[in-house]
């Protein structure tokens, strides 16, 4: 089945009306998500390749679908999970209709997805077939394809900690039925589960392992109704991790990993015979064969006989084995033959993905390791799952950071490629580039990242390209100070600031096709930047620097440390390069504030930076001023009693406008003091008299810089404007949620101004805004492919155009997602 196949489902995608919004109308707007962004979950089940090349994978509470043909996230779940996802897996054989998806929950929840057929807003959606109630947090789950009364049908198994269940869906009508469910055999913990198929049995047989160091296998004879029927004894601690692959003679091969480190491989084979007396060999010819287990499968007829013995065992990982996966059956003319390779993968210390291969021919129980993947060194967990490409050429791997990891075979060796990736926990806060070139996101995972558009031959796609800051506290607040220049403020009391390194602008360039010779003759911070050893600051790395580690490392001398190496790159860095080669040097660390900072904003040029903390008093929520030339405090602005949530700048500079948890908002108009520039409070609202009843989240300057919007949890957002030196309310637009996050652009092909909200659902929505009018446009567009969770910031994209009729809005929130809309007006 080709690629597009993939996306095809089972009947047509119906779409509420009220979140179509106004797509299809000729007046209105038109939305494409032209980026999505976002980590897999720590979880061994998280990721799963199909045989099309599709890659399915569990992002906070979605599942998203990555190809990494076209590197790019590809298609998005609709919000239906209401925790967090914690395993994922296309159902094998693929249905006749379509690919489907099985996803479980922590909500208690199983979901089997469709993919449509065509794409919406840009990504294919997933839509929800059937939605399964499990009760208890789905740990684990399987599903596989069976033909009952002649109608296709999916057998799914869902597993906690102390339920087995098993359920029966229609795909013509995405009814289920629930067929059964038990406590696992001796009350064992499922830490691992596989569906198979037996030759002539009469259902699919379940292989799971728990926390007793055994594997159990489970039978049927009845649809659905399973009992134990084998335990496999071996393991000296948790069975993680279970793999069956068909053999060409019919024999299944089962590899289980452990939290002993080690990986066991079982034949499982019918017994042929049986009753026969054996022939009587001679003494001196008997070989030494380990003990077999026999266990009965019913089938149609009479009961199938196996046998199970354990054939290797794998010694190679230092740790807890998460996940063991084999290579798919190629096709050698117009038959399947079983390729004879098993990947695992350890997120304990040895932080590793290994490929086996069997010694000689494929009857021999030697297996070698003839690849060793992953990072080397670091203090972090390894990988949490593995998977083979269809045809077995490539590797991808889900690491404890939430990326993803690619490999490729090339002459024989494995080289890592370009693979999309993404925050893995709350994304706080989005910053673009004076100039629109990137966008800079930061998130509680403690990183800063730096996304662009990758310039290929035929297209520009999104990626990230930098990981600017690596921090030890959870990062809050984001803001561009300049050319290559950012401020950010994280779960402390300090706002750092830092500019790019010559490397990164160099590789920048190359990678985004911008034209960089003069940036780099101007950076004055060096090649790079490394983070010493139990430090949080990134140090400079000069040219002097490098050399100096080079000759260190020539005398063979033991204090080298794992420093900054220059790269060359023209497609966007890897996962392991993101990490260690593309940090940002600090430049400057501004000390004031007595608690977490919460936000900072900058002017439009750069040179003031205000920022404001966490605060339950007047003290506490003062706003300071800094100058970003000399990093020396300007001024401290008092007003708030509880913390401001946003500050802003006008376009025109001449205003700071402040929203705080207090439910108030403060003006403050550029003025003159011995120190240079500051501001002075202009005017604030009050309790008694602001329409605001509740914490106002987020603020925004119309372009003229004499209107502003402010947006609440009181579900209104709120136009003002400056009339007689007082600014008056002009619009009040009243929201079906609480309002989270709000943007303002100026539509340059109209005289009209463009408004995003974002809500607590995850919503975005989008209108016109007539200020000639003060009135707000009846049509409203709702962004389908919306956010699961809070969306915690909204920013329009700079543009130089002077003409222009498409803008792009950026998007983050809770759900670890960073979008870009591109809007054609």
């Amino acid at each position: 089945m080709d690629r597009q196949n993939c996306a095809e489902v089972h009947g047509a995608v119906e779409r509420d009306p009220l979140m179509m919004g106004d797509e299809t109308s000729s007046s209105a707007m038109k939305l494409r998500t032209e980026y999505l962004s976002s980590g897999v979950n720590h979880i061994s089940m998280g990721i799963d390749w199909s045989t099309d090349g599709i890659v399915c994978y569990a992002a906070s509470t979605g599942v998203l679908l990555y190809d990494p043909q076209l590197h790019a996230v590809t298609g998005s779940s609709i919000k239906h999970h209401t925790k967090r996802v914690t395993c994922v897996r296309w159902v094998h054989p693929t249905p006749t209709g379509g690919c489907i998806i099985v996803s479980g929950g922590a909500d208690g929840k199983a979901v089997l997805w469709t993919v449509s057929q065509k794409r919406i807003e840009g990504l294919h959606v997933l839509n929800p077939l059937s939605v399964l109630d499990h009760g208890d947090s789905v740990n684990l789950v399987d599903a596989t394809l069976l033909k009952v009364k002649e109608k296709e049908m999916i057998l799914v198994v869902t597993a906690s900690t102390d339920v087995i269940s098993t359920w029966l869906i229609c795909l013509e009508s995405g009814k289920y039925e629930h067929l059964h469910s038990s406590a696992p055999p001796g009350n064992v913990f499922p830490l691992s589960l596989r569906l198979f198929e037996v030759s002539g049995a009469k259902f699919p047989v379940i292989a799971f392992g728990g926390h007793d160091s055994r594997i159990h296998i489970l039978a049927a004879r009845e649809l659905g109704v399973y009992h134990s029927v084998c335990r496999l004894s071996g393991h000296e601690d948790w069975v993680t991790s279970l793999a069956v692959m068909k053999e060409d003679e019919g024999r299944l091969l089962l590899a289980s990993g452990s939290k002993d480190a080690t990986v066991r491989l079982w034949k499982l084979s019918k017994l042929q015979d049986i009753n026969e007396p054996q022939e009587e060999q001679d003494a001196s010819n008997r070989e030494l064969k380990l003990k077999s287990i026999t266990f009965e499968i019913p089938s149609l007829c009479e009961d199938i006989s196996m046998c199970a013995l354990l054939d290797t065992i794998l010694s190679g990982h230092e740790g807890l084995v998460s996940e063991v996966c084999w290579a798919r059956p190629s096709l050698h003319g117009d038959k399947l033959q079983a390729t004879y390779k098993l990947l695992t993968c350890s997120k304990m210390q040895d932080r590793s993905i290994i490929i086996w291969e069997p010694n000689g021919d494929t009857t021999s129980s030697m297996w070698l390791e003839v690849a060793r993947l992953g990072e080397v060194g670091g203090n972090m967990e390894g990988y949490y799952s593995c998977q083979f490409s269809s045809d077995g050429s490539q590797v991808l791997g889900c690491s404890y950071q939430g990326g993803l990891h690619l490999w490729e075979l090339q002459d024989g060796a494995w080289e890592p490629c370009v693979v999309a990736g993404g925050h893995f926990n709350q994304v706080a806060d989005i910053a673009w580039d004076l100039s629109g070139r990137y966008l800079l996101s930061v998130s509680k995972d403690q990183t800063t990242r730096l996304h662009a558009g990758w310039k290929t031959k035929s297209e520009v796609i999104w990626h990230e390209v930098g990981r600017p800051q690596v921090h030890g506290y959870d990062l809050a607040c984001i803001t561009t100070l300049g050319k290559y220049k950012f401020a950010s403020g994280a779960e402390e009391k300090v706002i750092r600031a830092f500019t790019a390194p010559a490397n990164f602008i160099c590789n920048f360039g190359k990678i985004c096709g911008f034209e960089v010779e003069d940036d780099i003759a101007k950076c004055e911070v060096g090649e790079g930047a490394a983070v010493p050893s139990l430090g949080l600051s990134n140090k400079a790395v000069t040219i002097a620097d490098l050399q100096d580690v080079h000759q260190v490392q020539e005398e063979g001398r033991d204090e080298v440390q794992a420093y900054f190496k220059p790269l060359s790159l023209s497609v966007p860095p890897t996962e392991d390069q993101l990490m260690q080669n593309t940090l940002w040097p600090e430049v400057s660390k501004l000390y004031g504030h007595g608690n977490d900072i919460f936000t900072v904003a900058a002017s439009s040029d750069g040179s003031i930076l205000a920022s404001a903390c966490r605060a339950t008093n007047n003290i506490d929520a003062a706003i300071i001023l800094w100058n970003t030339t000399t990093w020396s405090k300007l001024d401290t602005l008092a007003k708030h009693r509880l913390t401001v949530t946003q500050l802003a700048f006008s376009p025109d500079d001449q205003y700071l406008l402040s929203v705080s948890r207090d439910r108030t908002w403060a003006v403050f108009m550029r003025a003159e003091n011995n120190k240079g520039v500051t501001y002075r409070l202009l005017q604030s609202s009050t309790k008694k008299e602001d329409i605001h009843s509740r914490v106002i989240w987020s603020c925004a300057w119309l372009p003229d810089s004499i209107h502003f919007v402010t947006a609440s949890r009181d579900k209104t957002v709120v136009v003002w404007g400056l009339v007689d030196s007082v600014w008056c309310k002009k619009a009040v637009l009243n929201e079906n949620d609480e309002v989270t996050a709000v943007a303002v652009t100026k539509v340059l092909t109209s005289h009209c101004i463009l408004i995003a909200t974002g809500l607590s659902g995850g919503d975005i929505h989008l209108r016109r805004y007539y200020p000639d009018d003060s009135a707000f446009s009846l049509e409203v567009m709702k962004v389908f492919h919306k956010h699961h969770d809070v969306v915690r910031r909204l920013e329009f994209r700079p543009t130089l155009e002077s003409t222009s009729d498409v803008v792009y809005l950026a998007s983050c929130s809770s759900d670890n997602r960073v979008n870009i809309y591109k809007i054609n007006m």
